[in-house]
């Protein structure tokens, strides 16, 4: 009897995908991360420890979910899995605890965020399936980074009525997931027949197979050879056979360069002759995928294209599935013109459905920029890495993992608000950009002290008063954003936040690897960086995500 056939999704991503609605926001506050990463890890780990008895803290849960396929009528499971951020056990009740970290005012909220709310009553069925409880309490707690003020929502449902809130939600999922089982099938009986399109040249058949075994075995692999040998071709071919076989779900095709991309994608198209069924997506950056003139400015005021966003992107995605193999850049962009999203966004969201992704290094290893969905969820993925290059990999690390301010960046931002505070706002919006100016006018000071100190360079041992007031410029930005939607000289300010948030996050997960200095830039300019020395720890983590890595 064959063995039943598996998908898997994350709860995260389930509700994400199902409930998401609405506009993207590039402040901070967009519908994707309100969280604020890594910076909420701390704070989950201070409220969990302080919860006492009968708390139990990060608890795995699954469950199994039968489905069947439209096409064939073969069974199969949906298995949605997560993590539970907290679950509380007395005698009368039974308490899931979804925590959340962020800047946002927390008083402001009149009940949660349907995305966080909804992962708590995931989790809360499953508790439910396994223990059957007459009640379950579900719960999001909201904590402010800053002031580490707490706010929580609790809700208590009767067991049957989770029960049917989550069979709404699978109801919702059931029509991709039967996609998903269906192209999978399909796919892999391709997968089968497909042959090495070239004679092998001398050394490709062991390569291949070299490369295979180490899928197979769940190993890393080094692969060094000339230029014009076959390396992408006997790479590719043996990953997309250990694909047939069930052993990975999906590849990423890693590179430091848009020519080696396009090698890849011709690698791709090249199998595809043999009728092989197969969807490759090349994620490029959001600057050469914007619609608008200029950078991007994810602004649901002035692009079209982020304005109600999230409530087509399924549709558009949906559309280009069935349509597409190659999505490669202009395939994006004239889908996401004809269903009006962002084809960023849009091509994001696709790639949860591609067998291979080809991007750039970034979307694996950059804390800034990689893809959550596949690689946030704390657990080994049934993927596998081809880096291409390789070598290129430490130095860019290097910059993904360290991070640096400019003295002259506050000042300049400082500049801008003092100026905005003078026009005609309404009084409390007048003192939100006032608010905003003195938390940047904090850390100018501080960054004057060092300045004074420093002739050419310096090494900085504590900056934990700095990190301080940071967050405190992250929590001022984060109120003004939300009173006022158009911002003056919006790039020069969004910019500065983004850096403070990065030198944040490095900083709040650095270790002995990293040194902490001033200096100036080559115009002159003074900086504290956050360096990483040695991203050798940083990206052994990053990479032990997947099952396999070719290098």
């Amino acid at each position: 009897m064959a063995e039943r056939r598996e998908l898997k999704i994350s709860v995260r991503n389930l509700v994400e995908f199902i409930f998401r609605e609405g506009d993207i926001n590039s402040t901070g506050l967009g519908t994707r991360n309100p969280e604020a990463m890594q910076l909420g890890n701390r704070i989950h780990k201070k409220i969990q420890k302080s919860m006492g008895i009968g708390y139990q803290a990060e608890v795995p849960l699954f469950t199994y979910v039968a489905l069947q396929s439209e096409e064939t009528g073969e069974e199969f499971d949906l298995k949605i899995e997560g993590r539970a951020d907290g679950i509380f056990r007395d005698d009368t009740e039974i308490l899931v605890d979804e925590i959340k970290g962020v800047f946002m005012d927390i008083h402001q909220l009149k009940e949660p965020i349907l995305v966080h709310k909804a992962q708590a009553m995931c989790y809360a069925y499953m508790i439910c399936e396994a223990e059957n409880p007459a009640f379950i309490t579900a719960q999001v707690t909201y904590c402010h980074l800053e002031s580490e003020e707490i706010r929580r929502f609790p809700v208590t449902y009767r067991s049957e009525e989770i029960r049917a809130w989550f069979q709404d939600l699978i109801d919702l999922y059931t029509p991709w997931a039967r996609y998903e089982f269906d192209w999978q099938k399909k796919r892999n009986a391709s997968i089968q027949a497909l042959t090495f399109p070239f004679p092998y040249r001398e050394g490709q058949k062991e390569l291949a197979a070299c490369v295979y075994k180490t899928i197979e075995h769940k190993k890393k692999i080094f692969i060094q050879a000339p230029t014009g040998v076959g390396k992408t071709i006997s790479t590719v071919f043996p990953t997309v056979k250990a694909m047939g076989e069930g052993l990975i779900d999906r590849l990423f095709y890693l590179t430091a360069k848009t020519i080696t991309r396009t090698v890849a994608q011709e690698c791709f198209q090249l199998l595809s002759e043999q009728s092989l069924h197969f969807k490759f997506l090349t994620i490029t950056a959001k600057e050469k995928m914007c619609f608008l003139e200029g950078s991007p400015d994810c602004n649901p005021a002035s692009c079209p294209y982020a304005k109600g966003h999230y409530d087509r992107v399924n549709d558009c995605v949906y559309d280009m599935l069935i349509h597409e193999n190659d999505m490669n850049r202009d395939t994006i962009l004239s889908y996401a013109e004809k269903h009006t999203v962002c084809p960023f966004e849009m091509c994001l969201d696709a790639a949860l459905f591609a067998d291979s992704i080809i991007c750039d290094y970034n979307y694996a290893f950059d804390p800034n920029v990689y893809l959550r969905r596949f690689f946030s969820e704390d657990k080994k993925g049934n993927f596998a890495f081809l880096i291409d290059e390789a070598h290129n990999l430490v130095e860019r690390a290097r910059e993904m993992y360290s991070a640096v301010l400019v003295k002259e960046d506050f000042l300049k931002v400082k500049r801008i608000l003092n100026e905005e505070s003078t026009k005609n706002y309404p009084s409390e919006v007048k003192y939100l950009f006032k608010i905003f100016a003195a938390s940047l006018e904090r850390c100018n000071k501080m960054m004057l002290e060092w300045k004074h100190a420093c002739d050419h360079f310096e090494l900085l041992d504590d900056i934990s008063a700095f990190e301080f007031q940071l967050l405190r410029v992250v929590n001022s930005f984060e109120l003004l954003t939300k009173e006022v939607k158009e911002l003056p000289e919006r790039e020069t300010i969004l910019n500065l936040f983004f850096a403070v948030r990065h030198f944040l996050n490095m900083n709040d997960t650095k270790d002995e690897k990293y040194r902490i200095y001033t200096d100036y830039d080559e115009s002159g300019n003074f900086r504290v960086k956050l360096q990483c020395m040695d991203p050798s720890t940083r990206l052994s983590d990053a990479e032990e995500q997947a099952r396999s890595t070719v290098f």
